[in-house]
C-alpha cells in the first residue's frame, strides 16, 4: 500500500518541499491506491481520530436501552383487557364434543382384571412322510430364481436362529421330494408349488411370507414349542449337513451292472435302484 498524495507531492516540481507539519496542516487527507487488503479512504485527520474515539468510550459506557414487550405494545386499560379475554376463543372446548374422551385407570383395574387374550394357531392339518414332532422344509438349492433362492435361506435361518432342528427337502437334488410337494399341494394354487414350503408337526404353515411374518411377531417360537431343539454349531455326523450321501452300490453313476445266470461271463448295465436320479441316496439320521 503507498500514498499517492505523497509520492506526487515529492515528484512534481510545482509543489515545493514543505516541512512535516506544514504538509500535515496543507494535506489532511491521503489518497492511497487500493491493494487486495486495503478498502476505503484513510483519513489522517487527528481530530477527527480523537473525536471518533471520545464518541465511542460515551457509547461504551451509556447503557443501552433495553426494548422489552411492554414497550412495544400500546398500554391496555382495564376494559380492554376484559374485553380481551372475552375474545379468546378456546379450541379444546371447541373440539370437545368431537375428540373422545381418554380415561386412565390403575394397573390393577386394567391388566390384572382384564383378561388377556392367547395367541391360537389355525392351520390346515397336512401331514408329509415322516413329518410328526419334526419341522418339514421343502426348499431348492437352484439359484435360478435368486428371489426363491433367498426365501429359502430366510426360512431356514429364520428357524435355526430358534433353535430348532429342521428336515429339509431339496426338491432340486431328488424327484421324490418334489412328488411329495406336488401330492400334498394337490388342489391348491400353482403358486403353492414354489419353496420354500413349511410343515410344522403335520399342519401346513405357508411360505416364505407367512413363516417370516410369524417370525417377526415373535408367534414362531410359540408354533414351535415341543419339538427338538438342536445346539449351537450343530452338525450332522452322517452327511455333514449335505442331507445326501454317494450312493455305495453304484457310487453315483446311477447304473450297475447285472450279470446274467443263463449265460455265464455275460452281464447286462442296469439303473441302479437305491439312489436318486443325481446318484445320492437321503441321509438316515437327519433326512
Amino acid at each position: 500500500m503507498g500514498c499517492a498524495s505523497s509520492a506526487l507531492l515529492h515528484q512534481d516540481p510545482d509543489f515545493p518541499v514543505m516541512s512535516s507539519t506544514t504538509a500535515a496542516a496543507a494535506f489532511t487527507h491521503h489518497i492511497v491506491s487500493l491493494t487486495s487488503s486495503t478498502y476505503g479512504l484513510l483519513s489522517l485527520d487527528p481530530l477527527q481520530i480523537h473525536a471518533d474515539q471520545q464518541q465511542h468510550k460515551q457509547s461504551s459506557t451509556t447503557p443501552r436501552h433495553r426494548i422489552t414487550l411492554g414497550s412495544l405494545l400500546p398500554a391496555h386499560s382495564s376494559d380492554d383487557s376484559s374485553s380481551l379475554n372475552q375474545s379468546i376463543i378456546n379450541s379444546w372446548d371447541l373440539m370437545s364434543d368431537q375428540i373422545p374422551s381418554f380415561r386412565f385407570f390403575p394397573k390393577s383395574q386394567t391388566l390384572e382384571n382384564s383378561p388377556v387374550p392367547e395367541f391360537e394357531f389355525e392351520f390346515q392339518k397336512v401331514f408329509p412322510p415322516k413329518g410328526e414332532n419334526r419341522v418339514v422344509v421343502y426348499t431348492t438349492s437352484l439359484r435360478g430364481v435368486r428371489k426363491t433362492f433367498e426365501d429359502c435361506n430366510s426360512v431356514r435361518s429364520a428357524i435355526t436362529s430358534l433353535g430348532f432342528m429342521i428336515c429339509e427337502r431339496d426338491i432340486s437334488m431328488d424327484r421324490g421330494y418334489r412328488d411329495e410337494l406336488e401330492t400334498l399341494m394337490k388342489g391348491k394354487p400353482r403358486n403353492e408349488l414354489i419353496p420354500p414350503r413349511v410343515f410344522v408337526n403335520g399342519k401346513y404353515i405357508g411360505g416364505a411370507e407367512e413363516v417370516m411374518a410369524l417370525f417377526e411377531s415373535g408367534n414362531l417360537a410359540e408354533l414351535l414349542q415341543g419339538l427338538r431343539k438342536i445346539k449351537s454349531g450343530y452338525v450332522c455326523g452322517g452327511c455333514g449337513g449335505a442331507r445326501f450321501l454317494p450312493c455305495s452300490s453304484c457310487n453315483g453313476s446311477c447304473k450297475i451292472r447285472v450279470v446274467l445266470v443263463k449265460k455265464k461271463g455275460s452281464g447286462v448295465v442296469v439303473k441302479c435302484g437305491d439312489c436318486n436320479e443325481n446318484g445320492l441316496v437321503r441321509c438316515p439320521i437327519c433326512s
